[in-house]
């Protein structure tokens, strides 16, 4: 990965290589930001950036030998952790046991991170792993493992790097075996961290980092982009952009009209759309088979529904107040927000809101999902009811 490849965050960039022009290179870096905005894409990049022996003032080489290896995912002093859980593609592959390690699954991480250029997201991550239905974990095994690999002196004599995503994800065991390596790191030792969720990440890890924060990409660029990368026409391409909100991955997958198992954002939305009409209609038979439908979907993308809705019932409610333009939703999204607007109020938002929160919350304690959403949808029932009776 080199940072030619990764779109926009020029700022981050530069200060990134000021640090390695200048021979100050924190021992811990913390890569934080939304999705699809290149936490570890530039991660990736100022690793092999460190590395690499040819390196000029903008970006690494691309050609030494340290620079192939890095690209391919295999550099021996380059080591990778992140979230796994027991899998159906590792037993396929016969790699699979009850504490499950990064490296049982470092041949997947090699083919994902090429096709999506590091723009990979956690949801995409579990399904190529095949755990829709569990919570990816770092557990104490891989944090052990990393202690011996430190242990060993660097093959190639440069610094020896960790790129850990998503430390939010570390087991407490896991966490305070990780915090004596970073407290008390060996010489010319790199650890990278790349979090989604930095708030999550136990204090006394973060506190012994140095911050990147990185923003989101600017529409214009994404729009530029995606017409120059992808082939997108330019009004498809700026209409990507400005539902992607900063995030290219995202971008490219509503260009592109691909989503992850279980659906992405415009395929929730429509889960939400079908939900709401028929609690306004009352077709509580049509509601059962809704909650059907929903029941299998798996924990991760359940959560990731509640918070589609909650997204869409923000753009209902600015529209309702005058402010659709702060909404972002797409053509289909907001001909519906339009209409459905007079019953997301100020005296029934919060109500939506609380049941929307509610479910979440029972879903991650890993309740009965028929049960819960069933619930859910015969509340949603009432909410619009009470919401119609005080229109008329």
């Amino acid at each position: 990965m080199q940072f030619k490849d990764i779109i926009g965050q020029e700022e981050v960039k530069r200060r990134l290589r000021e640090t390695v022009r200048q021979g100050r290179i924190s021992h811990a870096l913390l890569f934080t930001g939304a999705e699809g905005t290149g936490a570890l894409p530039l991660a990736l990049a100022y690793a092999q950036y460190v590395n690499c022996r040819n390196r000029t003032e903008e970006d690494s080489c691309g050609e030494c030998p340290e620079c192939y290896r890095m690209q391919r995912l295999e550099h021996p002093d380059c080591h990778y952790i992140y979230p796994v859980n027991a899998s159906k593609e590792a037993v396929a592959t016969g790699r699979a046991d009850e504490k499950p390690r990064s490296e049982q699954f470092v041949h997947l991480w090699r083919q994902m991170i090429p096709e999506t250029g590091g723009y990979l997201t956690e949801q995409e991550w579990y399904a190529r792993l095949g755990i829709e239905n569990q919570q990816g974990i770092i557990n104490k095994t891989d944090a052990n493992e990393l202690v011996r690999q430190m242990g060993f002196k660097a093959f190639e004599g440069g610094y020896k790097t960790v790129v850990v995503w998503l430390p939010e994800r570390l087991h407490e065991t896991a966490a305070n075996t990780l915090l004596k390596l970073v407290e008390e790191p060996p010489e010319r030792t790199l650890f990278l961290f790349v979090s989604v969720e930095p708030e999550k990440i136990i204090a006394t890890i973060r506190s012994r980092t140095q911050t990147v924060a990185l923003a989101g990409v600017a529409d214009d660029l994404i729009a530029r982009e995606l017409v120059v990368r992808r082939g997108i026409t330019a009004e498809g391409a700026e209409q990507a952009a400005y539902l992607a909100q900063g995030s290219w991955g995202e971008a490219v997958r509503l260009a592109t009209g691909t989503e992850g198992a279980g659906g992405g954002t415009a395929e929730h939305g429509e889960r939400f759309i079908r939900l709401m009409r028929l609690c306004y209609q009352q077709k509580y038979l049509d509601l059962f088979s809704w909650a059907e439908e929903m029941a299998p979907l798996g924990r991760e993308v359940q959560k990731q529904f509640c918070v589609a809705g909650l997204e869409l019932l923000r753009a209902c409610y600015l529209t309702g107040i005058g402010l659709r333009r702060l909404a972002y939703t797409n053509p289909a999204q907001e001909r519906f927000c339009q209409n459905f607007a007079p019953y997301v109020s100020h005296a029934t938002v919060e109500e939506f809101v609380r049941e929307f929160e509610l479910l979440l919350g029972h879903i991650r304690q890993n309740g009965n999902a028929r049960i819960l959403f069933t619930h859910f949808a015969m509340s949603i029932c009432k909410i619009i009811g009470t919401a119609r009776a005080a229109l008329k």
